[in-house]
């Protein structure tokens, strides 16, 4: 019961060839055209065309969103809050996240679709196999019987032209040598019938070419998967450790991943379609691209095995055998006769021969009869087309959902990324937006800047500095921005002059020659400032 269950196992349509099989098919015109696989046909690759271009237009349609924004971005140098950078780094480093595990599907996807290629050449190996090793018994056969028997049997034919004295065991004898000499053509015409229509089978072109792509697409594919995964690795680097050229360095490689990404969805889009096509009927596919010399019926019987279906192949190998059942019983009607009446004439090796090449060629049809059968190669027929329908347009459609989802995650990227790295400059390079201060401002940084702030100090009628005048009380409530900056620059000076030890804005007295001919105030000494004016403190302002 279980054989026969297995004999029986027919090929279902998987539910997502359906599903992808069900997608309109439209012309340039945008006409609904059918959508049988036909690989062949312009007017169906045309519509495939027009599916894979869909992500084409969706990444036009990001560029052009990128670009205004860069538009709108490239002037605004405004500072952002610390808090506001955080933000864009926290989001920036879930939205990668998210993008390395939408590239881990897409590798899994390609090792199921890899896979499945492998499962489909597997079994178009051993098939070829099969047929190659069919139509060679059948050559063998075929050799056998025309090139060896054939000549025996002229041969004992010379030999029974010889006059007799019992002319009715001749006439016997000739009569079964005919019997020999035409199963001998029937069952030389059954085993071309079975070489003739599988010569032009082969599959070991195809073969080859799906080893090589195969061998170039799977690397290939894992290559560029990694060169994205390092990308975002970069991207993480670079929001942990505040690298601006990390970042920009993202910026210039995304737009790169962004269009490769939507690309390869186009791809993967038409591809996909196009597998689902096929494996709605694999076999109706196989049928339109056989050899004109191979029957449809034997095509379709091989690729579905159904019960009571007559096997084509195994009716004329029947037939052959049939053929050499008989041929080898009416040799063993010549033996007898001709030993009877050919004593002399050195038979015995001759039809031995002959009845040697008949075992033999028996033998050939016993083995011919098990490869003939269908049984093995409908499994390997299942084998591959489950493999290409089952688990490699699975991970076909995983890896353009992975590819759909990482192009949308890397637009986003390059965008949050642009918005960031804008506003990075420095490490800790952030706008302070804390309570705003009256007083903390850098003091001024040397001798110069010190004279020049002391010059903008107002003075009293003897050339002295005064400090600006506060009416009413010391406390300041509520000072204008003038008199703030004469204020904090007047208690600026005061301070730096604390430090460096002295009042004295000019040259020091050793630095004069003459100090006794020196006339005016301060004995040639340049002013100090009064110390009768009141420094200000940061206590005064409050």
């Amino acid at each position: 019961m279980g054989d026969y269950h297995e004999f029986t196992d027919q090929y279902k349509v998987p539910v997502i060839a359906k599903l992808l099989h069900a997608l309109p098919h439209y012309n340039i015109t945008f006409h609904k055209i059918n959508s049988t696989f036909r690989p062949n046909d312009e007017i169906y690759l045309e519509s495939l065309g027009i599916l894979g271009s869909v992500p084409a237009a969706l990444l036009i349609v990001s560029l052009l969103g990128l670009l205004f924004y860069l538009m709108t971005r490239c002037c605004d140098r405004k500072p952002r809050p610390a808090h506001s950078i955080t933000s864009l780094k926290v989001a920036l480093s879930i939205v990668t996240v998210m993008c390395c595990a939408a590239i881990g599907l897409g590798l899994y996807g390609n090792d199921d679709l890899h896979n499945g290629l492998l499962e489909v050449l597997t079994a178009g190996r051993k098939v070829d196999t099969m047929v190659t090793t069919i139509r060679n018994q059948t050559l063998i056969l075929e050799n056998t019987l025309t090139n060896r028997i054939r000549p025996q049997l002229v041969e004992l034919a010379d030999i029974f032209d010889q006059p007799v004295s019992n002319q009715t065991a001749l006439s016997k004898l000739f009569v079964s040598l005919n019997i020999v000499q035409g199963n001998v053509t029937l069952a030389t015409n059954a085993a071309n019938d079975i070489r003739r229509p599988l010569s032009g089978i082969s599959m070991t072109h195809f073969l080859t070419r799906g080893d090589q792509w195969e061998l170039i697409r799977w690397p290939g594919t894992v290559a560029t998967l990694a060169l994205l995964l390092v990308l975002c690795a970069v991207l993480l680097v670079g929001v942990a450790r505040h690298s601006r050229c990390a970042l920009i360095l993202f910026s210039v490689c995304g737009l790169l991943a962004v269009t490769g990404s939507w690309l390869m969805s186009g791809l993967y889009l038409s591809s996909s379609v196009a597998v689902g096509d096929l494996c709605i009927s694999p076999a109706d596919f196989l049928v339109s691209t056989a050899p004109r010399d191979l029957p449809t019926n034997v095509l379709m019987h091989y690729t579905q095995c159904e019960p009571g279906h007559t096997n084509p192949f195994t009716q004329r190998l029947r037939e052959s055998q049939n053929s050499l059942n008989n041929a080898r019983s009416a040799m063993a009607t010549v033996m007898k006769i001709s030993l009877v009446l050919f004593k002399s004439s050195g038979l015995q090796p001759k039809l031995g021969a002959v009845n040697a090449d008949l075992n033999s060629s028996e033998r050939l049809l016993t083995q011919l009869t098990a490869l003939v059968d269908c049984k093995a190669v409908h499994q390997n027929f299942l084998a591959a087309a489950r493999g290409l329908c089952e688990g490699g347009l699975l991970g076909l459609v995983l890896m353009l959902i992975a590819s759909f989802i990482a192009a949308i995650l890397l637009t986003i990227m390059v965008w949050v990324d642009s918005h960031t790295w804008i506003y990075i400059r420095k490490r800790n390079d952030y706008a302070q937006v804390d309570e705003p201060s009256y007083i903390s401002h850098p003091a001024p940084q040397n001798h110069q800047q010190m004279m020049n702030a002391a010059r903008t100090l107002p003075r009293n009628h003897n050339g002295h500095f005064s400090p600006p005048v506060i009416s009413g009380s010391h406390t300041l409530q509520h000072p204008n921005k003038r008199q703030q900056h004469e204020m904090m620059a007047h208690a600026h000076i005061q301070q730096n002059m604390r430090a460096m030890g002295t009042h004295t804005l000019g040259r020091l007295p050793s630095h004069n020659h003459s100090p006794t001919h020196m006339t005016g105030p301060n004995n040639g000494k340049y002013a100090t400032l009064s110390k009768q004016c009141k420094t200000l403190e940061a206590n005064d302002f409050y």
